[in-house]
């Protein structure tokens, strides 16, 4: 049988059996892929607009790929399988539920404390995460334990003698801890310490915080007014 590791995108995509997003845009598709007892995630550039495709698509797959290689061995994290072509990555696939899914009251204290060991371990490994305040990019996994996605908006640390881009590692290493504060904020307030609540009190004010947003929210809408439809 052949296996999921030998087969060409064209042969991957008429496999899926689920479509988790649907690309388009600056959007990858993401599907579930499944030959006989195998199971991968598929995601794909090759839908999204032509020139975002061309040009950003490869981009954010090599540096999807780059993060991922180095967090290999992390428990929480989906392995990369392979890359596919220059526009999708083979991921493992992991059961659960996106935390957006979650209701108030459906994680148990342990979860949290989970969370941030996982959160802690990237960071041992020299990967801020960096969009943990997406909730769909944090999975429960079946097992109930967090698992960590999406890895495109990634920072990694820099070397010794880069102290400005090592600066601002820590500064995203901080707001990785604060985005485990609130999912905590949202469906176990009670839980919440008093050091999460003065994080949750400051998040989002500092200068660093807001010119990164600004940044980060410029520089997606002129890459999808200049190529995407």
């Amino acid at each position: 049988m052949t296996s999921l590791r030998e087969l060409s995108l064209e042969d991957l995509r008429a496999r899926a059996v689920k479509t988790f997003r649907r690309g388009g845009g600056s959007r990858p598709d993401v599907l579930l892929i499944r030959a006989g007892n195998e199971q991968a995630v598929l995601k794909d550039y090759s839908r999204a607009d032509p020139w975002f495709g061309r040009l950003v698509g490869p981009l954010s797959i090599r540096r999807e790929s780059r993060a991922l290689k180095q967090l290999e061995g992390v428990q929480g994290v989906p392995r990369l399988l392979r890359i596919v072509g220059h526009n999708a990555l083979l991921l493992e696939y992991i059961p659960g539920t996106s935390a957006r899914e979650v209701p108030a009251g459906g994680l148990p204290p342990q979860f949290f404390e989970r969370f941030y060991r996982l959160v802690d371990r990237l960071h041992e490994f020299g990967v801020a995460h960096c969009d943990l305040r997406s909730e769909g990019n944090i999975l429960v996994g079946a097992d109930g334990e967090p698992h960590a996605v999406d890895f495109t908006a990634h920072f990694r640390r820099g070397r010794e003698w880069n102290l400005a881009a090592r600066w601002i590692y820590g500064k995203f290493c901080e707001a990785d801890r604060v985005a485990v504060a609130r999912l905590k904020n949202s469906r176990a307030p009670e839980l919440l310490t008093e050091t999460e609540k003065q994080a949750l009190a400051r998040d989002r004010n500092t200068w660093l915080e807001k010119t990164a947003r600004y940044v980060g929210k410029s520089v997606r809408n002129i890459s999808r007014f200049l190529l995407t439809r």
